[in-house]
């Protein structure tokens, strides 16, 4: 009984998470990615979706392997800064920032915040 209930609450913070996502005009964080980012060029689709299929990665890297590990910080993670940084400097990192603050919560915000270090005027 407690799975099939544990069930009906996923389902629920899926559906939730989409409706949330279709106020905002965008589509949910939770939605699987099936395209490989990193073969996407970033001059293929304007700036808007891309900094969107960053997003989603980046939502993936920190529910999986996280932005910091015992190893440093997490290379595709600076990678995607770097972009972020080229598109709009400082002020689309912060934006991206906000973003994750928001919809990951504080801690993987600060984790963002010190993988990011030293990329452009960025200074976690």
């Amino acid at each position: 009984m407690e799975s099939a209930a544990l069930i009906g609450v996923v389902v629920a913070l899926i559906v939730l998470g989409g409706f949330f996502a279709a106020l905002r005009g965008r589509r949910s964080r939770f939605e699987p990615t099936y395209m490989s980012l990193r073969s996407a060029p970033a001059s293929a689709v304007d700036e808007d979706t891309r900094t969107d299929q960053l997003l989603d990665e980046l939502a993936v890297i920190a529910r999986t392997r996280g932005f910091l590990s015992m190893k440093g910080r997490d290379p595709r993670t600076r990678e995607i800064g770097a972009e972020l940084d080229r598109m709009n400097g400082m002020q689309k990192m912060r934006d991206v920032h906000r973003v994750v603050a928001a919809e990951l919560g504080g801690v993987r915000a600060r984790e963002l915040e010190v993988a990011w270090d030293g990329i452009g005027d960025w200074r976690g």
